[in-house]
């Protein structure tokens, strides 16, 4: 099949392009685009191997295999697949070389692809990689620029890739850029509700400013619940206001989606 798709170590990614970019390994201290981080790919596997890109697979880890805010709006990208292994207690990911293996061995075996780019460093993949190419598929090796004089990526992995390729800072600033640093908070200290709610009032009325009639129609044809995409940017937008982060905090989370349909009711009725 003359389709190509991309494996996407997060890791990886965040790592060594944070540090290129960003001036940091701490993925706190890195900013990713994920639309533009999705169309920066598919562009680069498609001008490399001439044929259509099936999807994007994305590897991370999640605490419990809970996903995050950020992972859940990849998650929700169109032609994005995400896949989570899980983090252990110095946050390090685990189980994530095991699903890029499977998943390249399902496309060889059932022919669903030609061409796999492969954005990692791990010399675990090695193997993975020669059992594709026994299958017909041509593996390309994205690797990030390291330091001069250093690696970032495995060389018996670079050796038994078919190509390597390097992503420089240029391109990397497409979707990636520093993030500053939150001020650090009590972790006592409790997070005002409304505040929370104020920051949902404010996104409600942003997305009601540039929704359609058939957008608005639809959202409230849906509720109580929010779409993923939506959900998942309202949720961010409440956390970058308060600087904190909503993740475990249930009650606060019910009250951002309260008090973003108490907006959303008010301001149809204001516009009815």
């Amino acid at each position: 099949m003359d389709r190509c798709a991309v494996f996407v170590d997060a890791g990886y990614l965040y790592a060594e392009g944070g540090k290129l970019c960003c001036g940091s390994a701490k993925r706190d201290r890195v900013r990713l685009s994920p639309s533009d981080a999705r169309d920066f790919l598919t562009e680069l596997a498609f001008r490399a191997s001439g044929v259509p890109v099936l999807r994007i697979y994305w590897y991370d880890g999640a605490r419990d295999g809970i996903p995050t805010t950020e992972q859940q709006i990849i998650a929700a990208l169109s032609n994005v697949k995400l896949r989570l292994g899980r983090l252990n207690v110095r946050r390090q990911q685990k189980g994530v070389d095991a699903l890029i293996y499977r998943d390249l061995m399902t496309l060889a075996r059932e022919r669903a692809i030609s061409d796999a780019f492969l954005i990692a460093g791990d010399e675990d993949l090695r193997e993975g990689v020669r059992a594709a190419q026994d299958m017909g598929v041509r593996v390309t090796l994205i690797g990030i620029e390291p330091k001069k004089g250093t690696r970032n990526q495995s060389r018996e992995l670079a050796s038994e890739a078919d190509e390597v390729l390097k992503l420089g800072r240029t391109d990397l600033e497409g979707f990636m850029s520093p993030r500053d640093p939150t001020p650090t908070q009590p972790s006592a200290a409790p997070i005002p509700s409304d505040d929370v709610a104020e920051a949902a009032h404010k996104h409600a009325d942003e997305w009601l400013a540039r929704a359609t009639e058939d957008e608005v129609k639809a959202l409230l044809a849906s509720r109580p619940s929010i779409p993923v995409p939506l959900d998942a940017d309202l949720l961010n937008a409440a956390e970058t206001a308060i600087g904190r982060s909503l993740r475990g905090q249930e009650e606060l989370r019910r009250s951002v989606r309260r008090a973003f349909w108490d907006r959303i009711g008010a301001g149809t009725k204001e516009h009815g």
